[in-house]
């Protein structure tokens, strides 16, 4: 590749942010709403802006550290494959940072040390812009669930605790595939789509696989949805999303190290799993190892994997027959309730699903699991104040924690974090039966006692199994990375 690239990624990521401005404010002032509901979800817009900028100045993560290095390689000509131990996606983020990288110039001072081993820092302007972008994008989503589902959703949206440390501290950019499988969604939503809605949906479906294949199982959903037209336009729209998905490596693949770089590292790529709901109660039955040398016969994936895309596929038919009218938000809901590996970052994905369906209660219980488990989470923000505020080493059992956020991490955060499965497990059902019955609330005092309950049900599995051990994130998979450490700024 050329250097060009990230020239022309800065100069359209400077036209995107007055471009998306513009967007959620025409958005914002055609809607029906009335005029003090519009200057509060505008408010909140800016207030999760900024906020999310404020939090990226308080330090940065190994991930926002991977950034600054593809960043680097991209001004230099080369390719983000070059380092797929630690990139494991599409192009289209690595293009985005590399523009990120112009914009801000040369990295920061800080580094992270690790053993002998000293890794520079990636910059307080480049952390700083990412989640100037990423907050956005999450301005961009309240925007269309505004439109398509209601104002106070878009609220609850913009204003989500995970949303805040996500996009802001950890940015991690989940959101950006999400946004575009929502546009997709929405486009195609009412059904017996124009040629020209079909064609945008899919490529907006394709462009969400590239940036993050969080969707990869989606466009199967959709071949048996009926109101998409005809099998054959159910067929060749998913060809057409999985086809820009492919196609996007096609410019690499001539080169032998990096054509075997993105088969081992994109296509092949595998993460630790079993560190979630679905993990541990089938590990009550059966050890995972065990699990997967019986199924060592199905290729490329693990025996969890397996059973997980078998669950997904055959949910996602189920629905269609059941007439669900919120594919999307289903898939959302059920893709993090059911995934094989799960991480804090993760929380991001069915965000959309709980601030469309804000008035269930079992929403409440995954937003406050979700917000624990990244407050507890040593690679977000959490580190910050438990380092500052327990700085002494405590021994638990025999057992030495440098700083209480060590024994967050290993028991309370995995504890909460499993726990936002189970609640986004018990919306999607909730949801479900909802389709054909819709079910009366309880009493305020009620539903915040369910929520509660919920949620110390949820992480039940984690101290059944003795689970308290640090969820590995997917590129923790290599064993010469150093762990997501944090640097943080005074």
């Amino acid at each position: 590749m050329t250097v060009w690239i990230p020239t022309a990624a800065a100069t359209a990521e400077i036209i995107f942010f007055p471009l998306a401005t513009a967007v959620a404010v025409i958005a914002l002032r055609r809607s029906v709403l009335q005029a003090r509901q519009k200057w509060l979800l505008g408010a909140a817009m800016v207030f999760s802006f900024l906020a999310k900028i404020a939090l990226a100045r308080m330090g940065h993560n190994f991930d926002v550290y991977c950034y600054r290095v593809i960043s680097n390689i991209l001004s230099q000509g080369g390719s983000a494959y070059q380092r797929a131990d630690i990139y494991h996606y599409g192009p289209i983020w690595g293009w985005i940072v590399s523009g990120f990288g112009h914009l801000a110039g040369p990295g920061g001072e800080e580094v992270f040390h690790r053993g002998e081993l000293s890794y520079p820092g990636a910059g307080e302007h480049f952390h700083m812009w990412i989640a100037a972008f990423l907050a956005m994008i999450d301005v961009l989503i309240g925007v269309a669930i505004g439109r398509a589902y209601s104002w106070i959703g878009a609220m609850v949206f913009v204003l989500s605790p995970i949303g805040l440390l996500i996009s802001g501290f950890h940015s991690q950019f989940d959101n950006v595939a999400v946004l575009m499988g929502l546009l997709a969604w929405l486009l195609i939503r009412e059904g017996k789509p124009k040629p020209v809605a079909l064609t945008v949906s899919a490529a907006c479906l394709g462009i969400s696989l590239i940036v993050r294949h969080v969707l990869f199982l989606f466009p199967i959903w959709l071949v048996f949805w009926k109101p998409l037209g005809k099998l054959r336009y159910r067929i060749l729209y998913a060809a057409v999303a999985y086809g820009l998905f492919a196609g996007s490596f096609l410019p690499w693949l001539g080169d032998p190290a990096l054509r075997a770089a993105i088969m081992s590292n994109v296509f092949g790529y595998k993460s630790f799993y079993g560190n979630s709901l679905l993990g541990y109660v089938i590990g009550l039955i059966l050890p995972l190892t065990s699990l997967d040398w019986y199924l060592r016969w199905i290729p490329v994936v693990g025996g969890l994997q397996a059973i997980w895309m078998a669950l997904m596929v055959a949910t996602g038919v189920a629905l269609v027959r059941k007439g669900a009218p919120e594919l999307y938000l289903f898939y959302l809901m059920l893709v993090y309730a059911s995934s094989p590996a799960l991480y804090g970052q993760y929380c991001a994905i069915p965000m959309v699903a709980a601030a469309a369906f804000y008035p269930a209660w079992e929403s409440w219980a995954f937003i406050a699991a979700g917000t624990l488990a990244n407050l507890a989470n040593k690679n977000n923000i959490g580190l910050f104040f438990f380092q500052a505020v327990f700085p002494a080493e405590i021994v638990i059992r025999g057992r030495p924690y440098h700083h209480l956020s060590d024994l967050f991490q290993n028991s309370a955060f995995m504890f909460f974090l499993v726990a936002s499965q189970f609640c986004a497990g018990a919306l999607f059902l909730k949801q479900w039966r909802q389709v054909k019955k819709p079910t009366a609330r309880s009493p305020l005092r009620i539903e915040m006692w369910k929520a509660a309950a919920l949620i110390a049900v949820g992480g039940l599995p984690t101290l059944a199994t003795g689970a308290t051990g640090t969820a590995a994130e997917p590129g923790d998979a290599q064993t010469d990375q150093p762990e997501r450490e944090t640097i943080t700024r005074v």
